[in-house]
Parts: structure tokens; C-alpha cells; sequence
């Protein structure tokens, strides 16, 4: 069996997932072995594990996207799958590609104006230019927040269409869009995606600001192949899940 547990048993802490025995299945097989999953609200957890080791099919399930076969799985107090709807209110995605890919033929603009368009209420189903900008200027905000941080992520570029923007860039913007409906969890699925080790250590660091700065508690889940640009510091609240044996 593999775990994670981010609690100590003298400093019990509100947990955002708390799993065990969690196992998912296809095609009559396991994807992964049973799993005991805790993360505390507001930390991050980082699952580790080679191509094909069921990181990806882990975090869907956390973010109740994909239903568990067996065991036991609460998201933010919610069951699964029970509550799943609630869950996939309350905790959204970066891009995860073959799921919910960016368009590359769009702008960096317009992908804000669609998702703001999904958070609209229905009987104001359009977005004005204002809001468009309002929201580009909250990223552009956060884009520097994170770089005092030191991540010195690059700032996103309105006009440019997804097919031009930096891999760090296109990250990012899945990252904004996701926030765009104030989750309280985040899933961004293979960091490894981005080739150069300065934009996975930006990556990273970057994750940890938004998570320091938000301005509510912001539970991050992330995968990953090689956690070596991952910077652990002493009383980090960031919590390793490696899936390399557990496949």
C-alpha cells in the first residue's frame, strides 16, 4: 500500500482530501493500488510517478471527475461519489490535456472572456470588455505577486493566441482560468510537461505563492514525473505521494 498522510497526531488539522484504501479501475484492472491520501486544507500535494502510473487518473478522481472503485474518499468534507457534483464545483483544473485542452487557435483574452462567460449568472449570460480587463488585471496582479515570490513567472499577453504564448505561459493560463471561479482546490496535472528545469522550479514556486497569497484557503494537487525541481523546505506543508511502485 502507498500513502501520504500531511497531519501530525498531536496538531489535528482540517483535511481538504482524506482517502483510504482508495483504489480506480479500468478494463478490469487497477490503475493504481490502494492509496491512504491525507492533505490538510491549503497545503499542496505533489503525486509522483512514471508515464502510465495513474498520477493523472488519481487527481481526476480527487477532483471528482473519475469515480473510485473501492475504499474510502472525502474531498472538502464531501464523500465520493456520492457528493461528486459538489466537489467538482469547489475544486477545478489547469489544463489537462485530452481533457480540457486550451484552444490554441484563441487569444489569451478571449479564453478569459469564455470561463468568465461560464461564471456568469444566467440571466446575464455576456461579458463586457471592462470585465475582461478587470480580470486580466487581477492576473497580470497575481503573475506578479508570484514573482516577488521568485518565480518570476513571464506576465500573459492578452493578444496572443495560445499557439504563440511560452509552455510557462500556457500553464499559467490554465492555472488563471481555474481560478477564475474561486476554487477552493487546484489540480494541475504533469509539471514535467514544461522541458526546461527553470520553468518547472518557476512552476513550482509559483503554486506555492498563489497558494500563500490566496486570499482563502487554496488546496493545490499537482503531478509530476521527477519532484527533483520540487524545493522542500523545513515545516513545509507540501506533501509527496510517489505512485512509482504503486502501478
Amino acid at each position: 500500500m502507498s500513502g501520504a498522510d500531511g497531519g501530525r497526531a498531536d496538531a489535528p488539522q482540517e483535511l481538504a482530501v482524506r482517502a483510504e484504501g482508495l483504489r480506480l479501475s479500468t478494463g478490469g484492472r487497477d490503475v493504481f493500488r490502494p492509496l491512504d491520501v491525507r492533505v490538510p486544507v491549503g497545503a499542496m500535494l505533489v503525486v509522483r510517478g512514471r508515464a502510465g502510473s495513474g498520477k493523472t487518473s488519481l487527481l481526476l478522481t480527487l477532483a471528482g471527475r473519475m469515480k473510485p472503485a473501492g475504499g474510502s474518499l472525502q474531498v472538502l468534507g464531501r464523500p465520493l461519489p456520492r457528493r461528486a457534483d459538489e466537489v467538482r464545483r469547489r475544486a477545478a483544473l489547469a489544463e489537462v490535456r485530452g481533457v480540457n485542452d486550451l484552444d490554441d487557435a484563441l487569444t489569451v483574452e478571449q479564453h478569459v472572456a469564455e470561463r468568465l462567460a461560464l461564471h456568469q449568472p444566467w440571466w446575464r449570460p455576456w461579458v463586457s470588455r471592462q470585465q475582461v480587463g478587470e480580470q486580466l488585471e487581477r492576473v497580470q496582479h497575481a503573475l506578479a505577486v508570484t514573482a516577488d515570490a521568485g518565480a518570476r513567472v513571464p506576465a500573459l499577453p492578452p493578444r496572443e493566441f495560445v499557439s504563440d504564448i511560452a509552455p510557462l505561459q500556457r500553464l499559467a493560463l490554465g492555472v488563471v482560468l481555474a481560478l477564475i471561479g474561486r476554487p477552493e482546490v487546484l489540480v494541475v496535472d504533469d509539471v514535467d510537461a514544461l522541458r526546461l528545469g527553470e520553468d518547472r522550479r518557476r512552476a513550482w514556486e509559483s503554486l506555492s505563492a498563489l497558494r500563500r497569497t490566496s486570499a482563502t484557503p487554496l488546496t493545490v494537487l499537482a503531478s509530476c514525473t521527477d519532484s527533483a525541481d520540487v524545493r522542500w523546505h523545513g515545516g513545509d506543508d507540501r506533501i509527496l505521494l510517489d505512485l512509482q511502485d504503486a502501478s
